[in-house]
């Protein structure tokens, strides 16, 4: 059978009972196995916004057996229910009724008992409270209730509620046509027709960060293999000439190892390094002083950092790749009245539905449904150029609605691993190549270390004393070949260039794509509008251009109908009209974000202004972001320098 969707029916099906019909393909049939005919599910609203399922009869199957393999097989179709469905059991049946009756629910037959325990657990609860202004009264008292008793119920929304969703239930369960399943309350913004997009916030996966160990490449294995043959051959061929200069097995053991533990010293703290700029996230450790990164701990100095780097990013980014008045002003209002079509129909349907039956609720359940549908046709028409305006109005003050630096530190602050991801992602060749160079200028001063130690034998200050001067220059220079030279110079033939700022295509590309999807992607600039700081600003900008469309759409017939409902309830139902409108406006806005994305189109936007930059642009884009806190990773390798020192002063002695 194939999956398909049930039509959302409005509420005023409840006051016309549905009537067989043939079937179409756009209604979902489900099997009744026993019966070996089909039913038809309808889905519609009460004004309680309790949920109710049609199924017209088209079979002999009848009771529970029949609601429960109607409810069992509408479950196992894609049509429109809510995520839990169950029948109300057990529901107060009344006595004496038949059992299509007592089925059906209808409250015509509850005594006062019956209709207390209805009111104590139907909806969890929800029509509770009425239980002493209605105690002692039957069923059918209250369903017969004239309008001035309802009245003196409070609170009066939810007293409406309770009477229409009375008058339903009895509709329903009085009609030859239809069987019918309640469900537990679910609110209106939960419907079909307004998917939530709220989920869980899903982590962000941290990049793949250089490892300390890599597979080797070619050169360092051919090194490597080269220096144990040599080894092999100073304790073998060569002991006997080593010898003969004064040179034993120890002393080779000493001196060798002193190039050996520079190159390994200094290739892992340089990746210390390195590492702890990014990591860990949070602090770790103890002592920590208030809002600082001292203590006996450490946090890594980007997530550290992370609102300082967040705000001078998006001053960098606003004054040399966009502007957002230019983005914004990318989105074309006519194009969003298009992808706001497919659910423009039933967004004004259910406004039309929700106002007549509020105001005028004996009016709205005799009038034709052609004549419905003509009220609801002309309020569609009249639609787009008023969403176009507003649309229009909200392109042209974007400014003054939407803040991009309090989105951008929101969302990095929140999400600190995501700062983190873009600096490697942008700058992983970089972070590799300075944890390889450890190992060549490890091997560099070791040699020195060892021709110093030679001549001069006093280790306190050769290993130590060279160790903090190794660790300090080592790291100082892994940092500033990052970013410097600025610009390509040339010295002995060798071109020497910041090696960043040498792949700055590259890292356009990479830089673009990860903000443009990670960080200014269109759910989150809408979220930013709709709930950040500026959001008062759009939503009275929101209700005005509304209160102007309703006020205009009235403007011809307002003598009219103020003589035929009065000035007041016609006041209040323009601004019924107008807030249920402001209210739906979130949803509406969060349907138009991919074509948002596409005519947006931030990422080829950062992207070709990136690669347009001159290299001192480029180098101002990300490098003053962390430069303050350098200097703590060059201490930090000095002081690691010294306690490698010690190490070796006492194998050495030892």
């Amino acid at each position: 059978m194939s999956r398909c969707q049930a039509q959302l029916q409005p509420p005023s099906s409840l006051f016309n009972p549905p009537h067989p019909r043939p079937y179409s393909s756009s209604s979902p049939r489900v099997p009744d196995p026993l019966a070996g005919g089909c039913c038809n599910i309808r889905v519609t609203h009460l004004p309680s916004f309790s949920t109710v399922f049609y199924c017209q009869r088209q079979c002999p199957s009848r009771r529970e057996r029949q609601l429960a393999r109607v409810l069992r097989a509408a479950g196992s179709l894609s049509v429109p229910i809510h995520t839990v469905i169950r029948l109300q059991t057990p529901y107060p049946m009344a006595r004496g009724s038949d059992s299509k009756q007592a089925l059906l629910l209808n409250p015509e037959f509850w005594t006062p008992k019956q209709l207390e325990e209805w009111l104590k657990r139907f909806e969890d609860g929800r029509y509770a409270r009425f239980i002493g202004p209605l105690k002692g009264r039957k069923g059918a008292e209250v369903v017969r209730f004239h309008a001035a008793d309802w009245a003196q119920l409070q609170p009066q929304d939810l007293a409406t509620s309770l009477r229409f969703t009375l008058l339903g239930m009895v509709q329903v369960a009085t009609s030859d046509d239809t069987l019918a399943i309640v469900t537990d309350f679910v609110p209106l913004a939960n419907s079909p027709g307004r998917v939530s997009r709220q989920s869980k916030p899903q982590k962000t996966v941290p990049v793949k960060f250089p490892p300390m160990v890599e597979t080797p490449s070619v050169p360092l294995l051919v090194g490597g293999m080269l220096l144990i043959i040599l080894i092999i051959l100073c304790f073998t061929v060569l002991k006997g000439p080593l010898e003969d200069i004064g040179i034993d097995s120890t002393s080779l053991v000493t001196y060798g190892s002193i190039p050996l533990v520079s190159v390994v010293f200094t290739y892992f703290h340089i990746w210390v390094a390195l590492w702890m700029t990014f990591y860990p996230l949070e602090y770790t450790g103890c002592m920590q002083l208030p809002n600082t990164n001292t203590g006996f701990g450490w946090q890594g100095i980007v997530p550290h950092k992370g609102e300082k780097m967040a705000r001078q990013a998006v001053q960098i980014m606003t004054h040399q790749l966009l502007q957002v008045s230019e983005v914004f002003a990318r989105i074309d209002p006519a194009q969003v009245v298009k992808e706001l079509e497919p659910i423009l129909f039933n967004t004004i349907h259910t406004v039309v539905e929700d106002m007549a039956l509020k105001y005028s609720p004996e009016l709205w359940a005799v009038l034709p449904t052609k004549v419905k549908e003509e009220i609801v046709e002309k309020v569609k028409e009249e639609s787009p150029a008023h969403i176009e305006a507003l649309m229009d109005e909200i392109r042209n003050n974007i400014e003054d609605v939407f803040d991009l630096e309090d989105m951008v530190v929101t969302n990095m602050c929140k999400d600190k691993q995501l700062l983190v991801n873009m600096f490697v992602t942008c700058g992983y060749s970089e972070l590799a190549f300075i944890r390889n160079s450890g190992a060549y200028m490890g091997g560099l001063f070791g040699l020195m270390q060892m021709g110093i130690w030679f001549v001069y034998s006093d280790p306190i200050v050769v290993f130590p004393v060279i160790g903090l001067l190794v660790g300090t220059i080592t790291n100082w220079l892994a940092l500033k070949m990052i970013f410097e030279p600025v610009n390509p110079k040339k010295y002995c033939g060798i071109t020497f260039h910041g090696l960043f700022l040498r792949r700055q295509n590259e890292v356009a590309e990479v830089y673009g794509k990860m903000v443009a999807t990670d960080v200014l992607n269109s759910r989150n600039i809408f979220e930013a509008i709709l709930k950040g700081p500026y959001s008062d600003r759009l939503f009275e900008l929101v209700y005005d251009n509304v209160q102007e469309a309703v006020n205009a759409a009235t403007e011809t017939t307002q003598k009219i109908i103020n003589f035929s409902i009065g000035e007041e309830m016609y006041v209040n139902i323009k601004e019924d009209v107008t807030n249920h409108i402001v209210e739906i406006f979130p949803d509406s806005l969060r349907q138009i974000e991919d074509y948002a994305t596409v005519a947006m189109d931030l990422e080829v936007t950062l992207r070709e202004k990136m690669k347009l930059l001159s290299s001192e642009q480029f180098e101002n884009l990300l490098h003053p972001i962390f430069e303050e806190d350098e200097w703590k990773l060059v201490v930090m390798g000095g002081a690691l320098g010294v306690v490698i020192g010690i190490v070796q002063v006492f194998l050495i002695e030892h």
